[in-house]
């Protein structure tokens, strides 16, 4: 069963935010929504609130619930609480597919990562990211200088 995002992929968007999600992450999706059922579409959540990020995360219905139970576990008012509900629900978009696998990313997305015509999708095991092609070349430095910092 496939129940994590894995590898990556660049898709076209169109002038209307419109974009396919690699078939192989819709199953994820699919596989990790307790409410999903066949014939229906899987909750999918888009994140764009973490101004450090030049990134969409993207969670699946489960891993949001994940997210949505610690938040309510926090007292209200708290910091964390203000944080997590300014990044997880303040600005967070709940998407549904279209038929043929598409999702339509709100103006607030795209302009957060700057996104034209063309998106990156990466794995990350329980979520996966939304990026700029040219942000890739960034994220592999990044993550070779960590490597060469562990090794």
């Amino acid at each position: 069963m496939d129940d994590r995002f894995l590898g990556g992929s660049q898709n076209k968007v169109d002038g209307k935010g419109r974009v396919s999600i690699p078939v192989k992450f819709r199953r994820v999706l699919q596989n990790c929504d307790p409410q999903y059922s066949p014939g229906g579409q899987p909750r999918l959540y888009i994140v764009y609130g973490d101004p450090r990020k030049n990134y969409l995360e993207c969670l699946s219905g489960a891993e949001f619930d994940r997210i949505d139970a610690m938040i309510q576990a926090q007292q209200p008012g708290t910091r964390l609480h203000q944080a997590l509900t300014g990044i997880y629900y303040n600005a967070c978009d709940a998407i549904l597919l279209d038929d043929s696998g598409r999702l339509v990313l709100s103006q607030d997305a795209r302009d957060k990562i700057q996104l034209d015509d063309e998106a990156r999708f990466e794995g990350h095991g329980t979520k996966f990211h939304i990026l700029r092609p040219e942000a890739k070349a960034k994220a592999d430095e990044d993550l070779g200088a960590l490597l060469d910092e562990l090794a």
